[in-house]
């Protein structure tokens, strides 16, 4: 079992202080200083939750969540609207002119 060794987050630390992971404590932030991975910011747990590998089935599955998320609120591909309706504008319009 791996111990966290909990520092404050922002405090100086040079580049063997550990695993960079912010760990939300109530009341004080704090990250989790185990060791870290080679050629991470993270140790190897914070690493594979904070990283999808390529081409995996994770990724994959990431993908299509974002694509729906993207085209259920007007992403990249979703159809361009035609704009506010006249009646919403006047309606601002005449707010604007109302506000001091």
């Amino acid at each position: 079992m791996r111990k966290a060794v909990l520092q404050r987050a922002g405090e100086d630390l040079d580049n063997d202080a550990g695993c960079g992971y912010v760990i939300d404590d109530p009341g004080d932030r704090r990250i989790c200083g185990v060791p870290r991975r080679p050629s991470s910011s993270y140790c190897p747990y914070h690493h594979s939750l904070s990283y999808i590998v390529t081409g995996s089935r994770a990724e994959t599955k990431r993908l299509r969540e974002v694509e729906a998320l993207a085209s259920a609120v007007g992403g990249r591909r979703a159809q361009q609207a035609p704009g506010p309706s006249r009646r919403f504008l006047d309606r601002l319009e005449h707010a604007l002119r109302e506000l001091p």
